[in-house]
C-alpha cells in the first residue's frame, strides 16, 4: 500500500463489449451470478470510495488475428461444433492472516515500496470473504456459466493459502474447503506464558490479557501505547486528521462501525466446496511473510507476546531502524529481541499468546490438509511415492487427471533458500524439473491436453536463490527453525523462467499455465518459436485485495484443429452495498462484514497494482492449434451399475459403450473379451461398425458361469488397445 491516500477520485475501469443489463445498487444474488452478467463498479467521486453494480462484460477473442500470438486462429462455426473437455475453477492468493499475531510486520507499511502489503485495513475480514467466495464457486459448480452446462470438475487453491506460514492461518483454509466451524481470531490466556515463555518477559502489560478474545493490534487505538495511531485504522474511530495532505493519516474519510474489529474476530460455519479441491503453496506458506526462512527466532516470536506495533518515525517519533534490522536479520536470536525489547519498550504491546500460531514446514504444510477429511488430501496424496522417498517427505508436487485426456500438473516453486528481498518471487528446483519433463512427456505419448498449476506465474520464476542458502535440518532444531532445508537433493540449478516457457514449448500438449502470486488480472500468449504452437499463460487477482475475484475456466475441443479456453471473473457473493456507516458490528452477517471488507479494498488499492488488469485479462477466449494427435482415439465405459451379477449356469450380457473421442473417424474395429477363468465363459462379440468423431455404440458381451461356479469374477474387455475390466458376481 506505501503512503497511498484513500481514494478521492474513481473512475469505473469496466469496459463492455456490448453486453447491457440493468444497473442498480444490490446485490449479486441473483442467476447467473459472473461478471457476464455484472460487474461491481465505482459510485462517483468521494473521499472514500462506494460500489454499484454495473454492466457485464462479454466475451473478448484473444487468438492469432487479434493477439499476434501466432498460434491459433478462431474458425468460423466453432460454437455449433465445439465438445466440452472440462471446467474447473481457480482461487489464489486468499491471503488469510492472524493480524493479532506478533510475527505480523505493520510497522513497515508507511515505508511503502517492497512493504507495501505489510499491512491491509480489511485483512480481518478476509475469512469472511473467502467463506463468500466459496459460497459463490457452489453457486457456479452445478453449470458453467458460459453455456456449456457442464458440472465443475475440480476447484484450485493456487498458493498463499496463508499469509505468514502459520499453522492456524493454514488449518482455516482447510476447514473453509472442508466445511465447519472458522475461529479467525487467535490469543489465548496468558497467564502461564509469563516467564516461561521466553518472548513473553515477566513485568510485560498484556493488553486485554483478560479478555484475548477481543482484538488486539495496530487497528485499535486503545492498545498503542505512545505516538500517533494516526497510520492504521480504527474502525471505532477513524483518526481525525486530514485533508491536509501533510498528515500521517491515509483514513481521515473512512466509515467507522463501532466494534467491527472485535466482530471479526468471532467464529462462524463454512459449508465446504462442493467439487474436488487442490491445494498448492506459496512464498507465503512456506516463508515468513513470504520472504524469509522460518528461522527458531521467527518461531518463537509467532507463539509469544512481544508484539512489534510502532510504524513510521513521522508518525511517532520513534525510529524504525532497529525493527527493520529484526526483519532483515536471519541470525536474530531471542536474547536479541529481547534486548532490543528492554532498550525500545515502546516499539512493542504485549498481547495475548497462542501456540497454533506457531510456523510450520513443508511437511506439515501438507499434513494439515491430509489430516482433514478430504479423500485426496487436497491434492497432496497425489505427489509421487518415488519423489517423497527422494525428497525425505518434502515433495509437494503432484499430477491428476479430472477426465480422459485431460492431465493437471501442480508445482511447488517457493523458492526455500528464503533470501529476503528476492524469495518472494519463485523457483523451480532441479529435481522437481525433471519430475515436470517427465510428466509433460508421459502426457505426449498419452495423447493428453496439460494443465500447469503454480504459484508464481512463468514471469515470476526469477529467484535464482538455491534452497541450500537456508541451513540444513542436520545443522537446526528442526522443531523450531522450520523453514531448514529437509530435501537431501541438491536443489541447483535452480530453474526459471526461460528453462519454464522453453520445457513447455518443447511439448505442445501443455496448453496453459495458471498462477497468482502477482494480485492481478493477466493473460498473455507464450508462442514457441516458428509460431506453429504455444501456450497461455493466465494470472488470477487476490482475494486479498482488490478486486477480490476467482476465475472459471472452460476447455472446448472447437472440432475445427483448435482449442478454446474461455475464463470467466467471479465476484464473491456478499451484498455490494456495505451496511450503513455507524452500524454497530455486533449484529452483522458474514456477507456484511464480507461487503465491507470488499469496500475498504477497494479504497486501499496497494500502490495502485491495477489489479483487475484490462479487459482482455478477464472473461475471454482464447483460441490455439489442438496439439492432439488426430488418430482416432476410443474410451470405454462401463454399464451401470458396473458390477455384473450372474447365476451359476445362466448367462447374463454385459453392455460396454464406446466413443470416438479422437479427432477423426475409425475404421471397422475388433473387440477381444477375455476373463482368465475356465469357469466364466464369454462369446465372441462382433467387430464395431465406423464411427464417426463424437459418436457411440454398445459393444454386447455374453457371458456364461459353469455350473458350480460362486464368487466374484471379471471380464476385460479391448478395443483398438484401450480395456475396461467389468467385476461379475457369479450367484448359485
Amino acid at each position: 500500500m506505501g503512503r497511498s491516500k484513500w481514494i478521492l477520485a474513481v473512475s469505473a475501469f469496466v469496459i463492455t463489449f456490448g453486453l447491457t443489463v440493468a444497473v442498480g445498487s444490490g446485490g449479486l444474488g441473483s442467476s447467473p451470478p459472473t461478471t457476464l452478467d455484472r460487474t461491481i463498479v465505482p459510485n462517483g467521486e468521494a473521499s472514500f470510495g462506494t460500489l454499484e453494480i454495473g454492466p457485464g462484460e462479454d466475451y473478448g477473442l484473444r487468438d492469432a488475428m487479434s493477439d499476434g500470438a501466432g498460434f491459433g486462429e478462431a474458425q468460423a462455426g466453432r460454437f455449433e461444433r465445439r465438445r466440452h473437455l472440462s471446467y474447473f475453477g481457480q482461487l489464489t492468493d486468499i491471503h488469510l492472516t492472524d493480524e493479532e499475531s506478533p510475527a505480523r510486520v505493520e510497522f513497515l507499511d508507511p515505508d511503502g515500496g517492497a512493504f507495501s502489503s505489510a499491512w491491509r485495513p480489511g485483512e480481518a475480514m478476509g475469512p469472511f470473504e473467502a467463506k463468500t467466495m466459496v459460497d459463490r464457486m457452489n453457486q457456479l459448480a452445478s453449470g458453467s456459466p458460459n453455456g456449456a452446462g457442464k458440472r465443475m470438475d475440480f476447484l484450485v487453491n493456487s498458493g498463499d493459502v496463508a499469509d505468514n506460514q502459520q499453522y492456524n492461518e493454514v488449518l482455516w483454509n482447510r476447514q473453509l474447503l472442508e466445511g465447519g466451524t472458522i475461529d479467525p481470531g487467535s490469543g489465548t490466556d496468558p497467564t502461564a506464558s509469563i516467564g516461561t515463555n521466553p518472548l513473553c518477559p515477566v513485568g510485560l502489560e498484556i493488553q486485554d490479557g483478560n479478555d484475548p478474545d477481543a482484538y488486539t493490534g495496530v487497528q485499535d487505538i486503545d492498545d498503542w501505547e505512545v505516538g500517533t495511531p494516526g497510520y492504521f485504522y480504527d474502525p471505532d474511530q477513524p483518526a481525525p486528521f486530514g485533508p491536509d495532505p501533510e498528515e500521517v493519516s491515509p483514513y481521515w474519510a473512512a466509515p467507522t462501525w463501532p466494534g467491527l474489529m472485535d466482530r471479526a474476530q468471532e467464529p462462524f460455519t463454512s459449508p465446504g466446496a462442493d467439487v474436488p479441491t487442490y491445494v498448492l503453496a506459496g512464498n507465503h506458506d512456506g516463508l515468513v511473510q513470504g520472504n524469509a526462512w522460518a528461522t527458531s527466532t521467527f518461531n518463537q516470536l509467532a507463539t509469544g507476546c512481544l508484539k512489534p506495533l510502532n510504524d513510521a518515525t513521522e508518525n511517532s517519533g520513534i525510529s524504525n531502524g532497529p525493527l527493520f534490522d529484526l526483519v532483515v536479520n536471519p541470525n536474530l536470536t531471542v536474547d536479541g529481541m529481547l534486548d532490543l525489547y528492554e532498550q525500545n519498550p515502546d516499539l512493542f504491546v504485549g498481547v495475548p499468546p497462542d501456540p497454533d500460531r506457531r510456523l510450520i514446514s513443508k511437511k506439515s504444510f501438507k499434513q494439515v490438509f491430509q489430516s482433514g477429511n478430504d479423500p485426496r488430501g487436497h491434492g497432496f496424496d497425489f505427489v509421487d511415492r518415488a519423489e517423497l522417498r527422494a525428497s525425505a517427505g518434502t515433495a509437494s508436487y503432484y499430477s491428476f487427471s479430472p477426465r480422459r485426456g485431460l492431465r493437471v500438473v501442480v508445482l511447488d516453486t517457493v523458492s526455500e533458500g528464503g533470501r529476503i528481498f528476492s524469495s518472494s518471487s519463485g523457483n523451480i528446483d532441479a529435481p522437481q524439473f525433471s519430475w515436470l519433463e517427465g510428466q509433460l512427456q508421459k502426457a505426449t505419448r498419452s495423447n493428453e491436453l496439460v494443465v500447469v498449476f503454480s504459484h508464481h506465474p512463468i514471469s515470476s520464476l526469477t529467484a535464482d536463490v538455491p534452497d541450500e542458502e537456508a541451513p540444513s535440518c542436520a545443522e537446526v532444531d528442526a522443531a523450531l527453525a522450520v523453514g531448514c532445508d529437509s530435501d537431501p537433493r541438491g536443489s541447483t540449478p535452480v530453474k526459471l523462467s526461460s528453462d519454464a516457457s522453453s520445457l513447455m514449448h518443447r511439448f505442445p500438449h501443455a496448453i496453459a499455465w495458471i498462477g497468482g502470486h502477482t494480485h492481478q488480472n493477466r493473460i498473455r500468449p507464450y508462442t514457441a518459436p516458428g509460431g506453429e504452437s504455444g501456450f497461455w499463460s493466465i494470472e488470477t487477482s487476490s482475494l486479498a485485495d482488490w478486486p477480490k475475484q476467482g476465475r472459471l475456466v472452460d476447455l472446448f475441443d472447437n472440432r475445427d484443429g483448435t482449442l478454446s479456453l474461455f475464463t470467466t471473473m467471479v465476484d464473491h457473493a456478499a451484498p455490494v452495498p456495505t451496511p450503513e456507516p455507524g452500524t454497530p458490528a455486533s449484529g452483522m452477517s458474514v456477507e456484511d462484514i464480507s461487503a465491507i471488507g470488499r469496500t475498504v479494498s477497494f479504497n486501499d488499492t496497494q500502490g495502485g497494482s491495477g489489479g483487475e488488469g484490462q479487459a482482455d485479462d478477464r472473461n475471454v477466449e482464447m483460441v490455439m492449434r489442438d496439439p492432439r494427435r488426430t488418430d482416432p482415439t476410443l474410451y470405454l465405459w462401463g454399464p451401470k451399475p458396473t458390477r455384473v451379477g450372474v447365476k451359476a449356469g445362466r448367462k447374463a450380457t454385459v453392455a460396454i459403450r464406446v466413443t470416438n473421442e479422437g479427432r477423426s473417424s475409425t475404421g471397422r474395429t475388433k473387440v477381444v473379451a477375455r476373463t482368465g477363468r475356465r469357469d466364466l465363459l464369454v462369446g465372441s462379440p462382433a467387430r464395431i461398425p465406423a464411427l464417426e468423431v463424437g459418436q457411440t455404440t454398445t459393444i454386447r458381451v455374453e457371458v456364461r458361469a459353469v455350473r458350480g461356479t460362486r464368487g466374484k469374477r471379471s471380464v476385460t474387455v479391448t478395443v483398438a488397445g484401450r480395456s475396461i475390466t467389468i467385476p461379475v458376481t457369479v450367484r448359485r
